[in-house]
């Protein structure tokens, strides 16, 4: 299993993500989050999307992943890094990379 913990920056929303094998390439995603929109995703998660092929959403076009494509209703920020988190986090609960923090800072100058 991977965890994935974000940390929203200017909104000040935290969420985290758990991703764990559920046989093969696929993989079941678990999503907490304190932003109200991230919330709502992840109960559509919940009831709807089970698991995803962890090699289609690593390996695909962005456009074409689930990850994208069905939280895109829900998140009005393009910005937002939780998408990012969470194919981060499918790319290392299905062993295809290492665990190893990213890091965007952001520098006004």
């Amino acid at each position: 299993m991977a965890r994935v913990e974000i940390y929203g920056g200017i909104c000040g929303f935290n969420t985290t993500v758990q991703v764990a094998g559920a046989g093969g390439r696929k993989v079941k995603i678990t999503l907490e989050s304190e932003c109200p929109n991230w919330q709502k995703a992840a109960e559509y998660l919940r009831e709807y999307l089970k698991e995803v092929d962890a090699y289609k959403e690593v390996f695909g076009k962005l456009h074409e992943s689930e990850t994208y494509r069905l939280y895109a209703p829900f998140i009005p920020h393009p910005a937002c890094l939780v998408p990012a988190g969470i194919v981060k986090a499918i790319e290392v609960a299905a062993g295809l990379a290492l665990p190893r923090d990213g890091v965007v800072k952001v520098i006004n100058e």
